[in-house]
């Protein structure tokens, strides 16, 4: 069993790891130029990080759609989005509802359960989305696994959506030593955003991980080279989570296992550095923003050629579903298409 003890405290000493790298940004205003969702030139770009970085409140605090693509656009690693989900929270602009805040606060309040696979068997965690596509863990892929379900294994990483870093800081300890607790030396995440907390976030809070984290995405691939494939033929827009800027790396992966099975992910204007936020996030604060980043994303997957959206998240897959069948666009989960290319 794995000790659950100090070692996953937060050191506060190293929390300012997590903020803005303020002598990194030269201002020269990328993150902000090239925002798929602002129309802001250069020189506004400029002058917005240094009010920003003065604690001042310029629009890109409440126009900002959450994605964190900026960390990842910002090549010098100054981090712009942790300044400005920083500010957000300070400030409430984002003027979250309440309904939705009290759902992120009853999170970890769900039931957890720990169902047994076999003896000696690898262990999921399914956060609490496992449930919101039904019957994608059922079948030969998962049958031996011990799941992990329920709020004790809540990455609070979402609040991020509502403008607040703050809850994931102060629950990335906990929901660690949760998952400590079962003794699993590795542990595949099916959230992306699970795997951004324990891959890299965690570790800029101070919190150690005494587990591997392994990505669903990377359990497949494994599943799926000792296993005979069908090819399935299929030309795929990928609908990115947001989370994924954290591990980026990880992209190398999901196109080997699109490749192993048949799939074609198809070039297109809005994937990989510039992929567009499913329009989740916005749908509190601006319902008609949000279909417009809906719309924008399933059209550039038309043009593109693509005949289905392909989703790692469930939480895209059931925001997105529903505007790209109307398009005339299959609806994909990663895990559906890996079970699809196993034999019968």
């Amino acid at each position: 069993m794995v000790d659950c003890g100090a070692s996953f405290i937060i050191a506060i000493e190293d929390r300012e790891k997590t903020v803005f790298l303020k002598e990194k940004c030269d201002l020269c205003g990328d993150c902000l130029v090239l925002c798929p969702y602002v129309d802001c030139d250069r020189d506004e770009a400029k002058k917005q990080l240094q009010s920003l970085i003065a604690g001042g409140t310029p629009p890109i605090l409440g126009e900002c759609v959450t994605c964190i693509a900026c960390n990842q656009f910002c090549e010098k690693g100054a981090r712009p989005f942790d300044l400005i989900v920083s500010r957000q929270e300070e400030t409430g602009v984002l003027d979250i509802p309440e309904r939705n805040t009290e759902m992120f606060r009853n999170m970890p309040k769900i039931p957890s359960e720990v169902v047994m696979g076999e003896p000696g068997s690898r262990t999921l965690s399914l956060c609490c989305v496992g449930d919101l596509i039904p019957g994608l863990f059922e079948g030969p892929l998962f049958d031996d696994l011990t799941m992990l379900k329920g709020g004790d294994y809540f990455c609070n990483v979402g609040w991020i959506h509502l403008g607040a870093d703050t809850p994931v800081q102060e629950g990335a300890s906990k929901v660690v030593a949760n998952i400590a607790r079962t003794g699993a030396e590795e542990v595949i995440f099916y959230h992306d955003d699970c795997y951004a907390l324990m891959a890299t976030m965690a570790t800029d809070y101070g919190v150690e991980i005494p587990f591997r984290p392994v990505h669903i995405i990377e359990y497949l691939l494994e599943r799926v080279k000792i296993t005979d494939i069908k090819p399935l033929g299929i030309r795929v827009a990928y609908q990115q989570p947001c989370a994924s800027r954290y591990t980026p790396a990880k992209d190398g992966m999901l196109d080997e296992l699109f490749h192993l099975i048949g799939v074609e992910r198809v070039p297109r204007e809005h994937d990989r550095l510039f992929a567009l936020c499913c329009g989740s996030p916005m749908m509190p604060r601006d319902r008609e923003k949000a279909m417009r980043i809906k719309e924008r994303n399933v059209s550039d997957a038309m043009k593109a050629g693509a005949e289905a959206m392909a989703y790692l998240c469930p939480l895209c897959f059931l925001n997105l579903r529903k505007v790209a069948a109307t398009s005339g666009l299959r609806n994909y989960h990663l895990i559906e298409l890996v079970k699809m290319a196993l034999p019968a």
